[in-house]
């Protein structure tokens, strides 16, 4: 009798286990939303892109005396807003580059200003102080802090240790590491909006009723 029993339980447990697989499971069952990456804000609008599918920031296609100006502008904003082993050393190299290149710094002002001037039809100040204030707050983004403080480091030990003209002739791909951490920002905050869409879906799939799951799927032709 006892050995009768434990072969019914035994079938009975096989049953059981066989209900259980048979059981759709939504691909949704226990995960989390996906989260933006970086903390960043779930609603965070991000730049147009261009007609390459590249996202437009403020750094695209400079060159020369413009592009070194918005790289001193990053590095001012990495000195003071970057903490870590590599702050220290950081801000002593932004303060040998100011030095070392105070003609090239004094230069690029010049030249925005008069670039700014020109297409205002202003002295070009005030819009100078308008574009500087624009790409402190880039520069300051949370989320790309901490690639940005990396980048930051080795771009101006590179520059305080370089001649004036190299800086200049390298400004551009100077500027381009930069502005990487932005981009790859960027993009990890496009995907999070197509994961957290697909995410939605399967939510809507999951706790709508199942004919209504049923007939709205079979309305769509699937």
């Amino acid at each position: 009798m006892r050995k009768r029993s434990r072969v019914l339980w035994r079938i009975l447990g096989l049953g059981a286990m066989a209900a259980v697989l048979a059981t759709p499971v939504s691909a949704n069952s226990g995960l989390r939303a996906p989260e933006p990456p970086g903390n960043a804000a779930p609603t965070l609008r991000l730049p147009l892109r261009d007609a390459r599918g590249e996202f437009e920031t403020p750094n695209r296609d400079l060159h020369g005396e413009r592009a070194f100006w918005n790289a001193r502008i990053a590095l001012n904003v990495a000195a003071i807003g970057c903490r870590g082993p590599r702050a220290a050393g950081l801000v002593a190299d932004y303060n040998q580059l100011l030095g070392r290149h105070a003609t090239l710094v004094r230069s690029s002002e010049t030249l925005v200003i008069a670039s700014l001037s020109r297409s205002t039809g202003s002295n070009g100040i005030a819009a100078r102080d308008k574009l500087s204030t624009r790409l402190f707050n880039y520069f300051a983004q949370p989320p790309a802090q901490a690639e940005f403080c990396v980048a930051a480091a080795d771009v101006a030990a590179e520059m305080a240790t370089s001649s004036s003209e190299n800086a200049r002739l390298r400004a551009t791909a100077l500027l381009a590491r930069l502005d990487q951490p932005f981009v790859d920002f960027y993009h990890a905050y496009d995907r999070y909006r197509v994961e957290l869409a697909a995410w939605q879906g399967l939510s809507s799939d999951r706790d709508a009723p199942a004919d209504s799951v049923r007939i709205a799927r079979q309305g769509s032709g699937q």
